[in-house]
């Protein structure tokens, strides 16, 4: 069995979806409305495919023929970036929305719940 060629198809099969929410994630944020929605729409499905698009890319660079030992830093570099998404794109997305409700940014007061309205400032005495 050709080993080069299943590396081959199993990083196809990580990176084409990877793309496909990287993608989404754009036209999501492009077409909703809300702060929150295009949050949700940028941290979510971007990450993930992120994740999936270094990772089909790990499995290619150790799949090619001629991987060696400067390839392996390579490796750590690829391992250090999912890493480094998967911490700070919650922590952006939740400052994000913490910083859209302190300043009234979710949207126009019909598209709110009760629930989702930003808290009314009270004059200082």
């Amino acid at each position: 069995m050709n080993w080069h060629l299943v590396a081959d198809i199993v990083s196809l099969f990580l990176i084409l979806p990877g793309a496909l929410m990287v993608f989404s994630a754009a036209i999501g944020f492009v077409r909703f409305h809300s702060t929150m929605a295009r949050i949700h729409a940028i941290s979510k499905p971007q990450t993930t495919g992120l994740v999936l698009m270094v990772a089909g890319t790990i499995i290619r660079v150790i799949g090619h023929p001629d991987f060696g030992p400067h390839e392996r830093g390579e490796l750590a570099v690829l391992a250090l970036l999912i890493v480094y998404a998967l911490m700070t794109s919650p922590v952006t997305a939740q400052r994000l929305g913490r910083i859209a409700r302190r300043e009234g940014l979710y949207g126009g007061d019909d598209a709110l719940s009760v629930n989702e309205r930003p808290a009314q400032r009270q004059p200082k005495p």
